[in-house]
């Protein structure tokens, strides 16, 4: 079996989980590593470096490239790497505005090459399992949720960034970056969300950010469940995510931070039964990189090369990503929409017994 070249266009903070996860794979080279900063390229320790996308997608035994910049620049690399006829892995957003992430993937149905949007913590096990559950019925009717995400961003995170905390780099801040995987995921769970009403907070700015740093949304599920969503990044906490999914049989209650931890399900026996066999499973260590980010980049990263082998559809595909980006565009429309509530002046608040 040939080897599969690789390549890794953005060498920060998460590139390091991609390294890992294609380097773990018997059946890949990971040759090139390629930053507009070539110290940070050379970081990642790969046999070739560049500061020049051009270069990697000139060359003709790379089979594949995982695009990690910054949001704004998603859209045009991989575009060019379609183009240059690569298989792309792309960090989540898959693009800044649904219409470019429609684009690509036109473009790579047209090219017959895998596009996959980073989910990772879709390939979780306990994401995995809940899903399993709410599929053969275990948690019955699904009623509601509750999905959190408080996370701690300095003033250096954004102003020693050009494209964090801006709108045309970011796209916005907390709901994209931060909350985008917390709401990927409940999107998974549930089978689709619409959304019912929005607000963004700008409260506690750090470093000049001009976007959110906290946001909360109402959504609905295709059952009528209702799900409330809020995020944060103006916590003092670093990071912590809680996922509450509650069904007529039964509740679970997780998180995804690593390495994935089941904190609750109740309900019927069968539940129970299952929740014991997952909480006796091994956990696997722990890649080298920032550990909230988990440990399910290497499971999707097999699942990328086995789609770029056989031509399966991946648990995140490419649509996946863009029916993502369309419900977070669909939050933030909802959102500049709100109308702020009416202040109540002395004689009302009187009457309302205040």
């Amino acid at each position: 079996m040939k080897r599969l070249v690789h390549a890794v266009v953005g060498c920060g903070r998460v590139s390091p989980n991609h390294v890992d996860g294609f380097s773990a794979l018997s059946d890949v080279e990971v040759r090139w590593a390629c930053d507009r900063d070539r110290t940070t390229a050379e970081s990642l320790g790969l046999p070739r470096v560049t500061t020049d996308v051009r270069e990697v997608l000139a060359d003709p035994e790379v089979d594949s490239v995982s695009i990690a910049t910054g949001h704004a620049l998603h859209h045009e690399l991989v575009a060019a790497a379609l183009k240059a006829g690569k298989h792309v892995l792309v960090e989540k957003p898959l693009a800044l505005s649904v219409e470019d992430g429609a684009a690509l993937t036109s473009l790579a149905e047209r090219a017959g090459r895998v596009l996959s949007v980073v989910s990772q913590h879709r390939y979780d096990r306990v994401v995995t399992a809940v899903r399993g559950w709410i599929e053969t019925g275990l948690l019955g009717h699904l009623v509601s949720g509750v999905v959190s995400l408080q996370c701690g961003r300095d003033d250096a995170y954004y102003a020693g960034s050009d494209w964090r905390g801006t709108y045309a780099g970011e796209g916005g801040s907390a709901l994209i970056n931060q909350g985008y995987h917390a709401l990927d995921v409940t999107r998974w769970l549930t089978g689709g969300l619409e959304v019912v009403g929005a607000a963004t907070g700008h409260t506690a700015p750090r470093g000049g950010m001009e976007t959110e740093d906290t946001l909360a949304a109402l959504l609905r599920g295709p059952q009528g469940a209702l799900v409330t969503y809020q995020v944060t990044v103006a916590s003092s906490i670093t990071w912590r995510t809680r996922l509450e999914i509650i069904g007529t049989g039964g509740t679970v209650l997780f998180d995804l931070d690593h390495p994935g931890t089941l904190h609750v399900a109740e309900g019927n026996e069968e539940l129970r039964a299952a929740a014991e066999e997952l909480a006796s499973e091994v956990v696997a260590q722990a890649p080298p990189g920032i550990g909230y980010y988990g440990i399910s980049h290497r499971r999707q990263i097999a699942d990328f090369v086995a789609a770029v082998r056989d031509g399966h559809r991946m648990i995140a595909d490419d649509r996946a990503g863009l029916d993502t980006l369309t419900l977070l565009q669909d939050i933030y429309r909802a959102a500049r929409r709100e109308v702020a509530a009416p202040v109540l002046s002395a004689p009302v608040l009187s009457a309302l017994g205040s």
